[in-house]
């Protein structure tokens, strides 16, 4: 085993805090790698290299012109699985730091022995997390014998019919990254704890979502699930949760499948102002609409509202979400854009005139619908000629 730089450097620093010594690492070849005295790094400790060799249990350096490159103290091996690793030393006079001896060894072989635990730990996740985005986010055709023969070895049953959940923190204001990174990672915590009570239940942490496959239930069972984990997170966090739900499907090797529709009810639930829960089989224009580009979307926009300029047609578009919403009610739309009934009439009336199409008119309101739809997406492309007019 190599001691890391950087392990060496905490468990300098470490120690230091502890005992108030200069202290220094060597490794095996007798080069420090880690000091109080950054002067040192780099340099070759020769007192080091000989208790290396030579295996002894410690050596006490007396004199500055003992050994090159080395000061006053004792030193001592540091081994773990019988083999000498490294050297920790403690300069002084050896009368003041002989004490700390059997100390700093024993600490800094549970510290290294603890950072190859975290590494170990955090390599198998890795490994775990590698295979589970496989599973989920890839084909359908990898998922095969030999992809359940690889689950297996690592804790997993991927044969156990699924449901997936896809849940997103969503923060209204302007907060920095790291009050953003601690709701994501609270948010993470809790939904843990909550899905630790289903054996089945397994996790995965993208950088904007986290991904749940949990045993397959009703969509009863599953909103109800999906409810408790929005009513936990919300309470002990100030944020929304967005969640979106898959449609169930019958065979385990169809949980790609699973997790694209669980996407797509994500995304509905993102578009919606209260980030209601979404089950796929509820979601309608948004099973389509990932498939049509930003360009494509922008061009229906300017072609339906022609005529207008980018900063009109996002008055128009504010004005016919209220308009729709109140189920075409001239009364109740105008009172909740605080202008008279009569203006708003005329509004629409010369929508009608310059695009051709009535806003009020069956026939043609799927029109603007599927426009206000689309603006959802590409907002920001008409906010920004807006602002920079």
């Amino acid at each position: 085993m190599q001691i890391s730089k950087r392990n060496a450097e905490q468990i300098v620093n470490e120690i230091s805090g502890v005992i108030g010594e200069s202290i220094n690492m060597m490794n095996e070849q007798g080069v420090i790698i880690a000091s109080t005295d950054a002067a040192r790094i780099g340099t070759f400790h020769e007192a080091s290299k000989k208790l290396i060799d030579e295996r002894l249990d410690e050596l006490v350096i007396q004199n500055d012109r003992e050994y090159i490159g080395s000061k006053p103290g004792i030193n001592l091996p540091v081994v773990l699985d019988n083999e000498i690793v490294g050297v920790i030393g403690v300069t002084g006079p050896y009368h003041k730091v002989v004490k700390y001896g059997q100390i700093i060894k024993k600490m800094t072989e549970i510290l290294l022995l603890e950072h190859a635990y975290r590494q170990h730990k955090s390599l198998s996740e890795n490994i775990r997390n590698r295979f589970i985005d496989e599973w989920l986010c890839l084909d359908t055709k990898n998922v095969n014998n030999a992809m359940v023969e690889r689950g297996s070895s690592l804790g997993i049953d991927i044969t156990v019919l699924r449901r997936i959940m896809i849940l997103s923190v969503f923060i209204s204001d302007e907060s920095d990254i790291t009050e953003t990174q601690k709701s994501f990672d609270s948010a993470g915590i809790i939904i843990s704890r909550i899905l630790s009570e289903d054996k089945n239940s397994i996790i995965l942490t993208s950088t904007a979502n986290i991904i749940c496959a949990v045993s397959a239930n009703n969509d009863a069972a599953m909103l109800q699930l999906a409810n408790r984990i929005k009513a936990e997170v919300e309470h002990w966090d100030k944020v929304t949760l967005a969640i979106g739900i898959d449609a169930q499907v019958s065979n385990y090797t169809l949980i790609h499948n699973a997790y694209l529709k669980a996407a797509k009810a994500l995304q509905a639930c993102l578009r919606t102002p209260d980030k209601e829960i979404r089950f796929y089989n509820n979601i309608n224009m948004e099973i389509f609409t990932s498939e049509l580009s930003e360009a494509v979307k922008e061009e229906y926009i300017r072609r339906i509202f022609k005529g207008y300029t980018p900063k009109e047609i996002t008055e128009w578009i504010a004005v016919l979400e209220v308009f729709y919403r109140e189920e075409g009610s001239i009364t109740l739309t105008a009172q909740k854009l605080f202008i008279h009934k009569n203006t708003l009439q005329y509004k629409l009336k010369k929508l009608k005139e310059k695009t051709g199409y009535d806003p009020r008119s069956i026939r043609y309101s799927s029109l603007y619908y599927n426009a206000m739809y689309f603006y959802r997406d590409v907002q920001e492309f008409f906010e920004d000629i807006v602002d920079n007019h």
